[in-house]
C-alpha cells in the first residue's frame, strides 16, 4: 500500500514534461503562423477592396463625359488622333502632377480624380508610389479611326500599389463608352 500512495505523489518525469512543452511549443508556433497570415490576407483583402471602390469610382467620372476631353485632348485633335490618350498620376512622396488652378469642367474632374487617389488609403512610399492611369482609345482600332468619327471609346483604368512594401498589386477596370446610337 506504501508504495502505490508514494508512486502516486511522485508526479511526472523530466522527460514527459520536456515533450509536453515541445508539443505546446509546436502547436502554438502553428497557431501564431496562421493568425498572422490571417491578418496579412485581411489587409490585403481590405486594401483590395478599397482600390476597386477607387478604380470604380474612377471609371464612372471618366464615363460621365468625353474621356479623351477629360484626359486632355483638343476638340481641335478629335479627328487626327487615331492613338489612345492616357493620363497617369503618382502618388508618393508628393501627388503629381499638381492639382490645376482653373475652372475648366474637365479640369475640374482632373483635380477631383487626382483627390481620390491622394485621399486613398492605400500604402505608399517614395521608392513604392501608388499609379493611378486612366487610358482611352477609339474603337474599332485601326483602318484610321479616330476619336471624331469612331463607334466607341474604351476606358482602361489601371491602379497600382505595393502592399507592405514588396507586393505589386494591381486593379485594372474596362468599359466601353458609345459615342453612336446602335
Amino acid at each position: 500500500m506504501i508504495d502505490v500512495q508514494s508512486r502516486r505523489e511522485r508526479g511526472f518525469s523530466l522527460a514527459e514534461v520536456l515533450v509536453a512543452v515541445a508539443l505546446l511549443a509546436v502547436i502554438l508556433l502553428a497557431l501564431f503562423g496562421l493568425v498572422s497570415a490571417g491578418v496579412r490576407r485581411a489587409y490585403s483583402g481590405k486594401k483590395m477592396t478599397e482600390a476597386s471602390v477607387l478604380a470604380q469610382h474612377v471609371l464612372e467620372r471618366s464615363n460621365v463625359y468625353e474621356p479623351q476631353a477629360l484626359l486632355g485632348l483638343a476638340t481641335a485633335d478629335y479627328a487626327t488622333t487615331t492613338t489612345p490618350v492616357s493620363k497617369t498620376w503618382i502618388r508618393g512622396a508628393t501627388t503629381t502632377p499638381a492639382a490645376e488652378a482653373t475652372s475648366n469642367t474637365n479640369a475640374i474632374e482632373r483635380d477631383e480624380i487626382r483627390n481620390l487617389l491622394v485621399n486613398a488609403d492605400l500604402p505608399v512610399d517614395a521608392a513604392h508610389p501608388a499609379t493611378l492611369s486612366i487610358t482611352a482609345t477609339p474603337l474599332p482600332e485601326g483602318a484610321g479611326k479616330n476619336f471624331a468619327d469612331c463607334s466607341m471609346v474604351r476606358i482602361v483604368v489601371d491602379l497600382d500599389w505595393y502592399e507592405l512594401g514588396t507586393r505589386h498589386r494591381t486593379v485594372r477596370l474596362q468599359a466601353l463608352n458609345l459615342r453612336t446610337t446602335p
